[in-house]
């Protein structure tokens, strides 16, 4: 099952060029198991709920955009050092499974709009902060709709994600999936490199975003990946219909 969901990385549009590149860093993944009837209630009617052995996830993905350029362009100065934190599951249209977004919010109004914009994206601006010490990590949103603090250590060394594994599955996903103003659906391929994770101490956290968006976890203990940096391409949407 993982490995073919990683070759999808190479399922990319044909004559298209990549529109935009990004570098993130202490991009960390908290990932919690939720019932597959209760997912499907909040997907477009043209998407078809992704699950690992019958059971549906959510990730929610704190992290800091560390430099955003437009292909053939320097980098944006606003688009440095800025955090973002996402709420996402997982879903399938055609043949190539992906993401769907229910939020994104980021530290910055223009890059907001920008983002909603280019990439039809639910994205809103935030108050967040991410500060890094040493190998401390801590991350604060507390504002709706995304409420979460948590603060983590760094621990073991960097190694590749599991082939096979649940978290292959959850990691190695190479396009998202959202609907335009009239309900189209469109998709949004992105390439990386395959995650290299490392595991965490986490220290604290407080989370009420599952609350936010009426879902109820089987378990609020969550499946944990860090990685401390990755690059990303992203192409422009392409339609699914």
């Amino acid at each position: 099952m993982g490995e073919s969901y990683a070759s999808n990385k190479y399922v990319l549009p044909a004559k298209i060029p990549w529109l935009m590149k990004q570098t993130w860093s202490d991009i960390l993944f908290l990932h919690y198991p939720v019932k597959k009837e209760v997912l499907e209630l909040h997907l477009p009617p043209n998407l078809e709920l992704d699950t690992y052995e019958g059971t549906g996830w959510v990730t929610i993905v704190p992290y800091m955009m560390k430099a955003s350029g437009f292909r053939g362009l320097p980098s944006i100065p606003m688009g440095a050092g800025i955090p973002g934190i996402n709420v996402r599951t997982y879903v399938k249209a055609g043949e190539k499974p992906g993401i769907y977004f229910f939020k994104l919010a980021i530290r910055n109004r223009l890059a907001a709009i920008a983002a909603k914009s280019f990439f039809q994206l639910p994205y809103l601006y935030m108050d967040i902060s991410l500060r890094r010490t040493g190998e401390t990590v801590c991350f604060e949103s507390r504002a709706h709709p995304i409420p979460l603090v948590c603060e983590y250590r760094v621990q073991s060394p960097a190694s590749p994600v599991e082939k096979g594994s649940l978290g292959e599955w959850l990691l190695e996903r190479y396009c998202f999936y959202t609907t335009g103003p009239k309900g189209k659906l469109l998709r949004g391929d992105i390439f990386h490199e395959s995650w290299i994770i490392q595991n965490i101490d986490l220290i604290g956290m407080e989370n009420n975003i599952f609350s936010t968006f009426r879902l109820n976890p089987q378990s609020f203990r969550p499946v944990i990946h860090y990685s401390k940096q990755l690059n990303v391409h992203f192409w422009p949407l392409v339609s699914m219909e």
